[in-house]
């Protein structure tokens, strides 16, 4: 692990409750004499995001636009140190962070991050444990879409994220963490996850799952811009849509965990709906496009 002090940085819109346990969590694993800055950028929050921040010792300063790629943007100018951790708002640091990831960084690995799981439902996190315990370790390198690489309990080297362009500024509400991953490996380095290192995901149950899972579902459609090709195909959605009920039937009795038998159909339709409604959406956007600058006859 380096002995370098390093900058924390995030973003905050609105996030009131969750930020004091975050910030106290980053405070207990995170030793003070490592940190150089604590740097909170704000997207014009309503309630007491700013005055939490300010109490725990965060510099806060106003996001230069809108959204997740604004914000990491604007954070990024703030930064001084060599390497930098970047938080979300709702993420619970685990414990074992600071101890594993930091130590990941090399020549090579530019990006260093643990997973992030649900704090709840439990059944679902089981779910998500199953996938990445079965998930082909040989893909990671290459892999955009990896369920660990997010920007949410993450470490970088400053100069190698300078050299990219700092991070993707792309219009959509998710998918910079795609979008940086594709560009870092275009660049020659690499991604690096712990998936010893498991931090939670504040959530309010599944009925807040169900709607990130929609809202990721619409995103794909709108980022294959960003990332080149075609990645997600409805037919394909709709196949695992089918099959669902068998595979939560079956994980169901493999994990013990009952709840699968309707979450797992609720998940991938959830997933469905997004994808075709961000297809729509995409469609909708390419076409007023092209009218918009037809050649007046």
């Amino acid at each position: 692990m380096t002995t370098d002090k390093v900058d924390l940085v995030m973003w905050t819109k609105n996030g009131a409750k969750t930020l004091p346990s975050v910030l106290r969590q980053i405070d207990y694993v995170i030793p003070k004499d490592a940190i150089k800055r604590k740097v909170i950028i704000d997207d014009e929050s309503s309630d007491d995001s700013k005055l939490i921040a300010r109490k725990f010792g965060w510099s806060v300063y106003p996001n230069d636009g809108k959204g997740i790629s604004d914000g990491a943007n604007t954070a990024f100018k703030y930064v001084e140190s060599e390497r930098f951790i970047s938080f979300e708002q709702d993420v619970l640091l685990s414990h074992r962070w600071w101890s594993n990831v930091p130590s990941l960084l090399n020549n090579n690995t530019a990006i260093a991050s643990g997973l992030r799981l649900p704090n709840k439902p439990l059944a679902l996190r089981k779910l998500l444990e199953y996938d990445i315990d079965r998930y082909p370790r040989n893909l990671e390198d290459n892999d955009v879409f990896h369920f660990g690489k997010t920007l949410d309990n993450t470490i970088y080297q400053t100069e190698i994220i300078k050299s990219i362009g700092g991070f993707p500024r792309i219009s959509l509400d998710a998918c910079v963490d795609n979008v940086l991953a594709k560009r870092l490996y275009a660049a020659g380095f690499k991604w690096k996850v712990d998936y010893s290192v498991k931090s939670l995901h504040i959530r309010k149950g599944l009925r807040d799952e169900l709607r990130h899972f929609y809202w990721y579902g619409a995103q794909y459609p709108l980022l294959e811009p960003y990332i080149s090709g075609k990645h997600a195909s409805a037919k394909g959605f709709l196949k695992r849509l089918v099959f669902s009920p068998k595979y939560g039937v079956d994980l169901a009795l493999k994990l013990n965990s009952p709840e699968l038998i309707y979450i797992c159909p609720l998940i991938r339709l959830a997933l469905y709906r997004g994808l075709v409604s961000g297809r729509k959406n995409s469609k909708s956007a390419r076409t007023l496009s092209s009218s918009l600058h037809k050649p007046v006859k």
